[in-house]
């Protein structure tokens, strides 16, 4: 596995677990479905509100490496890490080639967003 993490898009992403990982859930889901479970599993056995945590944030200090401290809010979010990187280049630009015109997943997220309504 690599350690390039990306963030997963809620309301276009699916995530699909080992069965055994998490048994009180479905196995496969867009990820916005997986936040709001996350959000009753946190508002079941955390003080502070869901919302805050995953959409406004909490006000804080950050530091980070070669900057001074900084104010901000800080929020919980889903991401990714692939085993493998896929990254296509063109040749021609030396620049990212990302098709977004069809998925495999297409088909999937509808049947997703039909089964949640």
């Amino acid at each position: 596995m690599n350690d390039k993490w990306e963030p997963l898009n809620p309301d276009n992403d699916v995530v699909h677990f080992h069965k055994e990982d998490f048994e009180n859930l479905p196995s496969t889901q867009i990820v916005f479905q997986l936040l709001n479970e996350v959000k009753k599993i946190w508002a079941k056995h955390c003080t502070s509100s869901a919302s805050r945590v995953f959409d406004e944030g909490f006000e804080c200090y950050v530091l980070m490496p070669g900057k001074q401290w900084r104010t901000g809010k800080i929020r919980f979010s889903l991401q990714f890490c692939p085993d493998k990187l896929e990254i296509k280049e063109k040749e021609e630009n030396n620049q990212l080639d990302i098709n977004q015109e069809t998925s495999p997943l297409d088909d999937l997220r509808q049947q997703l967003k039909q089964g949640g309504n």
